[in-house]
């Protein structure tokens, strides 16, 4: 989505865009401690003043540094600008040949935790807004199925997907690595665009 704007003096683009009616995601507040006001400046950069190094940091930390990429919470300066706001939905759902999957290993792990909860019938997978990329995942034991569930059996192992998080997780595998003393799950998503350099959000593929 385009927009254009006329950013006053000393005014911060986040306001403006904010008092113009743009939903523009602030996890942080405008703290410079996300990237999900990130938006991409198509013309007028040469009225902004220049980003400063921890903005850079942050965009590169989220794995968000296109060029003209700049964080709407820093962004000041005067004049017209015209303003891209990346879009953090997916097309609609992908093909249904493209399942939720686990290997062998991430099953047998998915197992025990199930055998922990009396009455938990899948594992549930979903996905909601959240972190400095905009989506995070969540991952918990699931004591019924929904009517609008989609739902996957691999190695054993039942995965209850809801609708809304499906079109965010089509073609995924979930596996179990080490970390020195540790085991993880590890999520190996196809739709998956950016991911934040704090490993827990992800941003996904624009249509």
């Amino acid at each position: 989505m385009e927009r254009r704007l006329k950013i006053s003096s000393g005014e911060r683009l986040l306001d403006r865009a904010l008092d113009e009616g743009i939903a523009l995601e602030q996890e942080c507040g405008g703290k410079l401690a996300c990237a999900s006001c990130r938006v991409v400046v198509l013309q007028g950069m040469h009225h902004l003043v220049a980003a400063s190094e921890d903005e850079v940091d942050m965009l590169e930390r989220a794995g968000a540094s296109a060029p003209n990429a700049r964080l709407a919470c820093q962004v000041r300066g005067t004049g017209d600008i015209v303003i891209e706001i990346p879009d953090a939905e997916l097309p609609p759902a992908c093909a249904a040949s493209s399942p939720v999957r686990v290997t062998p290993r991430a099953a047998r792990h998915l197992a025990a935790q199930l055998n922990k909860h009396a009455g938990a019938v899948a594992v549930r997978l979903a996905v909601e807004r959240s972190g400095c990329s905009g989506f995070s995942y969540r991952i918990d034991p699931a004591g019924a199925i929904g009517d609008g569930d989609a739902v996957f059996e691999s190695h054993g192992v039942r995965i209850a997907v809801d609708a809304a998080s499906l079109p965010y997780v089509q073609g995924t595998l979930l596996d179990l690595v080490r970390e020195g003393l540790a085991h993880r799950l590890q999520i190996d998503n196809p739709n998956v665009r950016e991911s934040c350099g704090c490993g827990k959000s992800f941003s996904a593929r624009s249509s």
